[in-house]
């Protein structure tokens, strides 16, 4: 996957539980990068690599390490340091599993609010343009990561969105932090054109339901896109575990 040209600027939603503080800034950097694919699961963190490009000392990068690893992003071993977290296909489908129960619940509740026809209004044009994104490309196959990753970072608004519209806050946590740690999967689960476009019409039919106040099929369409998610991205992760890795060359003697 491409990495982006801004290492400060965070997908939506996939950095939501930091704040504005020098750690909570390096932390979103490098939040960036775990989900951008820039950093690779098992890749360590060298606190005095990051402390330099910063410009701090190892303090604020610690704490942004740990506030990472709460994230559920880092692994911090003794006599190691910090390592980008590797998620087995088990964990990813048990993360998944939690957040499609939560997000169809949050489908529900904005369906069945009051002003949840004042909320489809400002989220059509959003969902719109997913749809737009997907019929530009309906006849090619994928071209490239600059283009899955438009609509994955267009996605992530739109499920920020849903999130941040959210009155109780302890689901609206519970799924911030659940963004944080299914993001990298997400973007990863939406390489498949074909995934996309489905994509693209569960959220239309989302919007449409919670407009009608209907939140019964909201929260069915909410559900069934993110296990549909899940299974997309748990394909993607056994199509790299597939891959033979090449042979280190023999050296010579």
């Amino acid at each position: 996957m491409a990495a982006r040209s801004n290492p400060q600027q965070a997908p939506a939603g996939a950095a939501a539980g930091l704040g504005s503080t020098m750690p909570d800034r390096i932390a979103r950097a490098l939040a960036t990068r775990i989900v951008d694919g820039a950093l690779a699961p098992g890749q360590r963190l060298v606190e005095a690599s990051i402390a330099a490009e910063f410009g701090v000392s190892h303090g604020p990068v610690r704490d942004a390490l740990r506030a990472l690893e709460r994230q559920g992003l880092v692994t911090i071993a003794p006599y190691r340091g910090a390592v980008v977290r590797e998620v087995s296909v088990r964990e990813v489908t048990e993360l998944y599993q939690v957040r499609a129960a939560l997000v169809g619940l949050r489908a529900r509740w904005i369906a069945e609010d009051a002003g949840h026809q004042a909320f489809a209004r400002e989220l059509k044009p959003k969902i719109a343009a997913l749809r737009a994104m997907v019929r530009a490309t309906a006849r090619a196959t994928l071209r490239g990561d600059g283009e899955a990753d438009g609509y994955v970072d267009a996605a992530l608004a739109v499920n920020a969105a849903f999130t941040a519209s959210v009155a109780n806050p302890w689901l609206r946590s519970m799924l911030e932090s659940l963004s944080m740690q299914t993001a990298r999967y997400t973007r990863l689960g939406l390489q498949d054109a074909r995934r996309r476009r489905d994509s693209a019409a569960a959220w239309h039919g989302l919007i449409q339901a919670i407009d009608a106040g209907d939140g019964d099929a909201a929260e069915r369409i909410a559900r069934e896109n993110s296990l549909a998610l899940r299974d997309a991205a748990i394909r993607a992760l056994e199509g790299r575990a597939a891959v033979p890795r090449k042979k280190a060359a023999p050296r010579a003697r």
